[in-house]
C-alpha cells in the first residue's frame, strides 16, 4: 500500500477588520490629503512621498496584492482607463485585477507628480531623480524596496496602536496583512470562494478556504474564552 502523503495543516491568515485598517492609515491618509490641499505646484518632496505611499497602499488592500506584485508595478500594466491591473507572474500564470473605483482617484494624483525618471517604467518610484542618461539616471530607474514598506506599516501601527490579533503577544502588521484583510473583507460579504481565489491569484482553492476557516476560528476562540456570567459548580 502506498503511503498516503498528509498535506500539513495551513497557518490561519492573520488579518485586520476594516475599522482596524482605516486607524492604521490614518497619519498617512491625513498627511496624503493635507499634501492634495497644497496643489501640485506647492508640494514638498514629503508631501509627494506621502501621496505615493498612499495610493500604493490603497492599491495593495483594494487588488489584494502582494507587496512585490505593487512595488515591480510597471506603468503599462496599470489600465486606469479601464479600471484593471495586470499582474505579471513569473511562472507564467497572469492575471487581471479589477481597481475599486474610489481608488483611481489617488492613483491618478500620484501619476502627475510622479517624476519621469528615464528608464524608469515602474509605477511606484522616487520622488525625485534625473531625466539624463547614464549611471545615475540607471540607479534611479529601479522599483522600491518591499522593505521600505515593511517598515512604513509598522511604524503606522506602533503610532496608532493597531496590532494583529492572535497569539501570546502582540504583533506588527505587515504588506502581506493588508491582502488577508481584503480577502476577509471580500469573504464576509459572502462572494464565492472561487471569485476570491481568481482576484488572489490561488492556483490551489484549499489556499484561499483558509480565509473562511480564519473566520470560523475567531467566532470559535470568541466563544470559548469569553465566558462571563457562565455559572459553573466549581
Amino acid at each position: 500500500m502506498k503511503d498516503i502523503k498528509h498535506r500539513k495543516k495551513q497557518k490561519l491568515p492573520k488579518f485586520l477588520e476594516i475599522d482596524e485598517l482605516n486607524k492604521l492609515e490614518e497619519p498617512l491618509t491625513n498627511k496624503a490629503k493635507l499634501a492634495l490641499e497644497k496643489g501640485k505646484g506647492n508640494m514638498t518632496e514629503t508631501d509627494k512621498i506621502a501621496i505615493r505611499d498612499f495610493a500604493l497602499l490603497s492599491l495593495l488592500y483594494a487588488c489584494a496584492l502582494r507587496i512585490s506584485e505593487a512595488t515591480n508595478l510597471k506603468l503599462h500594466n496599470l489600465l486606469l482607463d479601464k479600471a484593471q491591473v495586470i499582474i505579471i507572474d513569473s511562472k507564467g500564470d497572469d492575471r487581471i485585477v479589477d481597481i475599486p473605483l474610489p481608488i483611481i482617484d489617488i492613483l491618478k494624483e500620484w501619476l502627475e507628480i510622479r517624476p519621469n525618471i528615464e528608464g524608469n517604467n515602474y509605477v511606484f518610484t522616487r520622488v525625485k531623480g534625473s531625466t539624463k542618461s547614464g549611471e545615475f539616471a540607471s540607479k534611479e530607474a529601479l522599483p522600491i524596496r518591499r522593505q521600505y514598506y515593511n517598515n512604513l506599516i509598522k511604524k503606522l501601527a506602533q503610532k496608532t496602536g493597531v496590532f494583529l490579533r492572535g497569539g501570546q503577544e502582540l504583533q506588527l502588521p505587515h504588506p502581506h496583512t493588508m491582502r488577508h484583510s481584503r480577502a476577509m473583507a471580500i469573504r464576509d460579504e459572502e462572494v464565492e470562494i472561487e471569485i476570491i481565489q481568481k482576484i488572489l491569484g490561488h492556483k490551489d482553492l484549499r489556499n484561499t478556504q483558509i480565509y473562511a476557516h480564519a473566520r470560523r476560528e475567531e467566532i470559535r476562540n470568541i466563544q470559548m474564552n469569553n465566558t462571563k456570567g457562565i455559572v459553573t459548580l466549581k
